[in-house]
C-alpha cells in the first residue's frame, strides 16, 4: 500500500512538469513597447538596437529578484525569449523607427514550480510586466522597463 502511494505522489509530481506551449491570453496591442536610451538628459532619448543582447532581471514589480532565481530576457533576429523563474517564454518583437514596439504571439511552457523559493512570484511579475511596458530606457546600464506613467516595472542587467 505503502508503495502504490509513493508511485501515485511520484506520477503527480511527474504530470505537473509536463507542458506545453500555450498562448499568453493578454492580446499583443496592450504590450506596445517604446525602445529608447537615455543621452545626457533625462528628456532627451535615442532609439536603441536590442538585437543580439541578454539580460538579467534583477527587480520585479518593485521587489529583488532572489539569486536562486533565473529570470532571464534575450532578443535575437526578432524574437525575444528566456525563463521568468520557472518556465521558459518566447514572443515575437517589433521595434519601430520611432522608438515605438510590441511582443507579439507570446508562449511559455506551463510548468508547476515549488523550488527554488520566490521563482512563482517572480514569474507572476515578469509576465505583468510584459503586458504593462509601455516604455523601455537604459539607466546607468540597467534596461528598465516602464508602464505608461513611467513606474518602473523591472530592471535587468546584462
Amino acid at each position: 500500500m505503502r508503495a502504490i502511494s509513493f508511485m501515485l505522489v511520484v506520477a503527480v509530481l511527474v504530470g505537473s512538469c509536463a507542458f506545453a506551449a500555450q498562448p499568453d491570453p493578454v492580446p499583443a496591442s496592450s504590450t506596445g513597447i517604446a525602445v529608447a536610451q537615455a543621452a545626457g538628459t533625462a528628456s532627451k532619448s535615442v532609439l536603441m538596437n536590442l538585437d543580439g543582447t541578454h539580460w538579467r532581471f534583477e527587480r520585479v514589480a518593485g521587489q529583488r529578484v532572489p539569486t536562486a532565481v533565473t529570470a532571464t530576457l534575450q532578443f535575437a533576429d526578432g524574437h525575444a525569449s528566456g525563463k521568468a523563474g520557472c518556465n521558459a517564454y518566447g514572443a515575437k518583437y517589433q521595434v519601430g523607427t520611432d522608438g515605438a514596439a510590441q511582443f507579439q504571439q507570446t508562449l511559455s511552457t506551463k510548468m508547476a514550480c515549488l523550488q527554488p523559493s520566490g521563482a512563482t512570484r517572480v514569474e507572476r511579475g515578469i509576465f505583468a510586466a510584459f503586458r504593462k511596458t509601455a516604455k523601455v530606457e537604459m539607466h546607468g546600464g540597467k534596461l528598465v522597463l516602464l508602464d505608461a506613467t513611467g513606474k518602473p516595472l523591472a530592471s535587468l542587467a546584462r
